[in-house]
């Protein structure tokens, strides 16, 4: 397994981090009883990192696709939250602006995916350079944020949705493409590099948790832009 440079597994480290820190803190101020869903993500975060330290993600030859099956575990949790929960109202009440705008994190991760590609640790073709074009939701979530901020939420409601549709398009073309590219045995997308990298703590915590996090900050708006439609998110959740 390649080793992540110093300065960009910073990045991986302080930037998942940070994003966790910010959605807590807006749940929590939502409704207090979301402190459990901290809880799991923080304890997520632990169990992803040791996996990938003891090298159990690194078996590739294995057959056992234990990353896409990570991913996939951690994507039906944030779908079921965002969207079925008994808390899924409650999350709903965030602002768009803050669900929105947190998106911005995507920028600073497609510097960090250029870096590795710059090292050699990473295909070309996961990055803007390559045609992953995830950067754009990032770029336009300020851009859309700032929009907000100013005209409001009512008259933005379509603009919202349809932004949320093209965010997770981007974002799912670019989480397939990776996960098709890992080095199992049944691999089906071949890259100029194999993306073995993501195996590698902390760069693990990308597919593990920023991706879910960012699925469920879109689930989330969208759910809230359906929710005004109809009333409250109280009265859609009842």
């Amino acid at each position: 397994m390649p080793a992540v440079p110093h300065d960009i597994a910073i990045g991986f480290i302080l930037l998942p981090l940070a994003v966790l820190a910010a959605l807590s803190v807006l749940m929590i101020r939502r409704s207090r009883s979301l402190w459990w869903v901290v809880a799991v993500m923080v304890g997520w975060m632990a169990l992803t990192s040791m996996l990938a330290l003891s090298g159990a993600l690194a078996g590739f030859e294995s057959g056992q696709p234990r990353i896409p099956i990570l991913v996939l575990t951690q994507l039906v949790f944030v779908i079921w939250l965002a969207w079925f929960s008994g808390w899924s109202g409650s999350l709903a009440q965030m602002s768009q602006i803050s669900l929105v705008g947190l998106q911005c994190f995507r920028i600073p991760v497609e510097f960090l995916l250029a870096e590795l590609v710059d090292r050699k640790l990473l295909a070309v073709e996961m990055t803007f350079q390559g045609g992953n074009f995830d950067i754009l939701a990032g770029a336009t979530a300020v851009m859309l944020a700032i929009w907000l901020q100013r005209d409001g939420e009512e008259s933005l409601r379509s603009v919202v949705l349809g932004w949320n549709l093209m965010g997770l398009c981007l974002l799912t073309t670019a989480l397939a493409q990776g996960l098709l590219s890992i080095p199992y045995p049944f691999q089906l997308l071949y890259l100029s590099v194999p993306t073995f990298i993501v195996a590698s703590f902390p760069v693990v915590w990308l597919p593990t948790v920023l991706v879910p996090i960012a699925f469920l900050l879109h689930i989330v708006s969208i759910r809230r832009c359906l929710a005004e439609r109809i009333g409250t998110p109280e009265q859609a959740e009842s």
